[in-house]
């Protein structure tokens, strides 16, 4: 058994018997870590507060090679983002990024630009003034970090560019108006090949420059750039569907956000 050391995040939280937690980290160092707070939910725990949902901190585990439990020792607390948990629409969609997160992401594997996508999503999310644009931008970097990001410079077929007006058998060049975004094949198909999938959506191309534009913006930048209700509907459709596709399942919180929100 090994002491180890590594800034985490709490993405969940589950009840074990009456007073302990089975908690899910995302860390830099590990990747995804479960692990047991014993007595967390005593009043006499000094863990008490600081193992909350969303919550950064130093965490101290012992580590025990395959074991899927491991044990904590303590968690410092860095940040519980009180400005984003201060709205409940922010905090929500807080909690979103963190079932996603825990929906794909493997235990074991390590990808410190995940962590570091989460913290500063966090860090970010009290000041997005497009919240909704905000959970694209993060759905569309998420997947690249986690190595399932679509095709959106070619056609996931044909290999032809979209930055550039298709030709057709006959030597001519058509409107890219009729592109398509095919889940099964990962990415966008051109106006040739769109009938490839016969699931496919339609997007129109201001939708996927739009994602390309999300896919490279630093979020300092988020509040300059603007979406039509057209393109809210298309991305929210294409990467939700993309989500599904991956997870193989709804995200619960996601359900509760096209409810309520």
């Amino acid at each position: 058994m090994v002491s180890q050391k590594t800034e985490a995040i709490v993405i969940r939280t589950f009840p074990l018997k009456e007073f302990h937690k089975i908690i899910t980290f995302y860390t830099p160092d590990f990747g995804k870590v479960k692990a047991v707070a014993y007595g967390v939910k005593s009043p006499k725990s000094r863990l008490g507060g600081s193992l909350e949902l969303l919550n950064h901190g130093t965490l101290i585990f012992q580590y025990r090679e395959n074991r899927e439990l491991q044990n904590i020792t303590d968690f410092n607390l860095i940040s519980g983002f009180d400005a984003m948990r201060s709205d409940f629409t922010r905090i929500t969609y807080g909690c979103y990024f963190a079932e996603l997160v825990d929906s794909i992401a493997s235990e074991g594997i390590t990808s410190p630009e995940i962590f570091d996508l989460l913290r500063t999503t966090y860090q970010f999310l009290a000041d997005a003034d497009d919240v909704p644009l905000l959970a694209r931008g993060f759905e569309i970097k998420f997947l690249d970090c986690a190595g399932y990001g679509p095709e959106l410079s070619q056609c996931v077929h044909c290999s032809s560019s979209m930055n550039r007006l298709p030709i057709n058998e006959n030597g001519v060049a058509t409107r890219n108006f009729g592109m398509g975004f095919s889940v099964r094949y990962g990415g966008v198909l051109c106006a040739n090949c769109k009938n490839r999938d016969g699931a496919a959506f339609a997007i129109t191309p201001g939708s996927c420059e739009l994602l390309k534009m999300l896919r490279r913006a630093e979020w300092e930048r988020l509040n300059r750039i603007r979406a039509s209700t057209g393109n809210h509907t298309e991305l929210k459709r294409v990467l939700g569907s993309f989500i599904e596709y991956y997870t193989e399942r709804r995200l619960k919180s996601l359900k509760f956000i096209e409810n309520v929100l």
